[in-house]
């Protein structure tokens, strides 16, 4: 799946990390989709860093890669402060 197709500059750089991670877990996206309760598309959103994921999205991430939320968590919180600066 070519997450970057169709997006813009990526906003978000915490679809980097997700993307890493997802890499790791060596589990195919549309199997992740489905185990995080999205759709592959909004999943791609993410990936790509085109949209800013949940707090509880990505608790679902992590936990369906088998990776420790706490990281994600905090990019997160750290990039939304950021922007409101």
């Amino acid at each position: 799946m070519d997450h970057d197709e169709g997006f813009a500059t990526p906003r978000w750089h915490i679809g980097q990390i997700m993307e890493r991670v997802l890499q790791l877990a060596q589990v195919p996206p549309e199997e992740l989709a489905v185990s995080v309760g999205v759709l592959p598309h909004e999943l791609g959103r993410f990936l790509a860093g085109a949209e800013l994921p949940s707090r509880l999205m990505l608790e679902r991430f992590a936990r369906a890669c088998g990776a420790d939320p706490t990281v994600l968590l905090m990019v997160r919180e750290d990039q939304q402060r950021r922007m409101r600066v």
